[in-house]
């Protein structure tokens, strides 16, 4: 969104980064040009000791894992990107609750008000969702999303376009550890949602076989039918091929492959393994 920003030639007096997060990183490696004025912040007080302190018109918020108390800051318009089709997913991670409830997902450009994004909508993008999409390539669609409100708001000279209209359906989603376990007793739906919405390097979702605990990246189904006939040779959650860090099992009618498998020292899950206990 920054480069945005520099080809829209709008005044920008400061850029605000947060200490540890993926824009300190660009900026200390110099992949970001033409913006000599930043200022890192390290916690909450001191972004809020900066604004109370500092004369804009504007303040654009992107990425900030701080919920700015706007009544209480100096008179401004104050915006905030969000990367969800508002007002549903709301919350902290809707990429990735985007991918497991298998929901639209998308960018919104908002007005900041007293709420956790439910400010007048300025402008938004969808992202329908369908079943290839798994939450790695989603977060790049949403990047590309975001870029375009903010083109589209900064068009409307960040005005609002409409209230949020907040529907029943509607979720707030923000990332529990529970989600990332895969139990098998669930539905093979569901394990296969998960390792989706997970499936990022800095996540993945863990299993746990006989006291040790694998991290698991990427699963589908099979449909072939020699490898359907070849599996019921196998009893349900036993694996029947184990090969290049990823396992071949037979659970409730399918057969599923847990590939790109990550676990302590090297372990292997061997043919033979059951991955349920009895």
């Amino acid at each position: 969104m920054l480069e945005q920003l520099i080809e829209s030639q709008v005044t920008l007096s400061l850029v605000i980064v947060i200490e540890g997060s993926h824009l300190e990183r660009d900026f200390r490696r110099q992949s970001i040009r033409g913006i000599d004025n930043y200022l890192v912040v390290h916690n909450k007080s001191e972004l809020l000791s900066l604004l109370r302190n500092y004369c804009f018109d504007v303040l654009i918020s992107n990425g900030c894992p701080y919920i700015l108390p706007v009544a209480d800051l100096p008179p401004a318009r104050y915006v905030n990107i969000h990367p969800s089709f508002l007002p549903d997913l709301r919350g902290v991670d809707p990429v990735i609750g985007a991918i497991l409830y298998s929901r639209d997902a998308g960018a919104t450009c908002h007005v900041m008000d007293s709420g956790v994004d439910t400010g007048p909508i300025i402008s938004q993008v969808r992202i329908p969702f369908t079943d290839d999409l798994d939450v790695t390539t989603l977060y790049q669609l949403s990047f590309v999303a975001e870029k375009q409100v903010f083109v589209d708001a900064l068009a409307r000279r960040f005005l609002p376009l409409c209230e949020q209209a907040i529907g029943s359906d509607a979720i707030y989603y923000s990332r529990k550890s529970a989600d990332q376990v895969i139990s098998f007793r669930e539905s093979n739906d569901l394990m296969l949602q998960k390792i989706k919405a997970f499936n990022n390097r800095s996540q993945g979702c863990r299993f746990d076989v006989e006291g040790v605990s694998y991290r698991v990246f990427s699963a589908h189904r099979f449909h072939n039918p020699y490898m359907r006939r070849f599996m019921e040779l196998f009893p349900e959650c036993v694996v029947g091929l184990s090969y290049e860090n990823g396992i071949v099992f037979r659970k409730d009618g399918d057969v599923l492959r847990f590939s790109d498998i990550e676990a302590p020292d090297g372990q292997v899950l061997s043919v033979g393994s059951r991955l349920l206990a009895a």
